[in-house]
């Protein structure tokens, strides 16, 4: 495993690279959501009469399975409904304060003039995430996406139903693919897959936990997906 830092490269000119596309998740890995996340669970959890906890805490305990999370947290399955109505409330509410991480439309320019497809695979629902696209421009840039009720939110990360679909899609085999996200499941996904994973630091997970996962590499943000992907795929 290679982590990567802003100030480091690695030379790879004259070199092929095999790869032919890259398949990104959506929250904490291109949109800067988390603290969004964060404060619509701690609504939640204020709703439920249930303990608040750190920033640090939920970066350390949060699923991509909201529902296993919602349980973690001492939600029980006859709630989940009340539950993603105080979420989602809140959610749209400070929504639109929400962008990019800095860095991501030039770091996906830079992929697809590597030839590269693009695609999207994020356990968020179509209508929410596609909205969020649209909003951010990049809709049009993606040649796949794939959402977690495309396949059903039980079956998501880590399980890989939602990357095989895509690639399926795409007409890809595994080892042509890199997968990049922000948390130990979209690492773990990717690996069931057979693809190559990269994870980023700018979103819910910490580094102690998603080196434990054991990623191809580690990069503290989208903006170096470009030279890592030339790193992982370099004969």
């Amino acid at each position: 495993m290679e982590v990567l830092r802003d100030n480091e490269t690695k030379e790879s000119e004259g070199v092929e690279i095999l790869l032919k596309a890259v398949m990104f998740d959506w929250d904490g890995t291109l949109y800067d959501s988390v603290m969004l996340n964060y404060k619509s669970y701690l609504e939640v959890m204020k709703a439920f009469d249930l303990p608040q906890i750190t920033i640090k805490e939920f970066r350390a305990k949060v699923r991509p399975n909201y529902h296993e999370f919602y349980l973690l947290l001492g939600i029980q399955r006859k709630d989940w409904e009340k539950a993603d109505q105080i979420w989602m409330n809140h959610y749209s509410q400070y929504q639109p304060a929400c962008s990019l991480f800095k860095g991501v439309i030039k770091a996906l320019t830079q992929i697809k003039r590597m030839h590269l497809k693009i695609g999207l695979v994020s356990s968020g629902s179509r209508k929410r995430v596609t909205s969020e696209l649209c909003e951010q421009g990049l809709y049009d840039i993606l040649d796949i996406m794939v959402f977690g009720d495309d396949v059903g939110f039980e079956k998501g990360k880590p399980e890989p139903d939602t990357l095989k679909l895509a690639m399926k899609r795409i007409y890809m085999k595994p080892q042509h693919v890199l997968y990049v996200g922000d948390m130990v499941e979209d690492v773990q996904m990717g690996k069931k897959a057979g693809t190559k994973t990269a994870a980023v630091l700018s979103g819910f997970a910490t580094l102690e936990r998603l080196r434990r996962a054991e990623p191809d590499v580690i990069v503290d943000d989208a903006s170096l997906l470009p030279e890592a992907v030339k790193n992982l795929f370099d004969d």
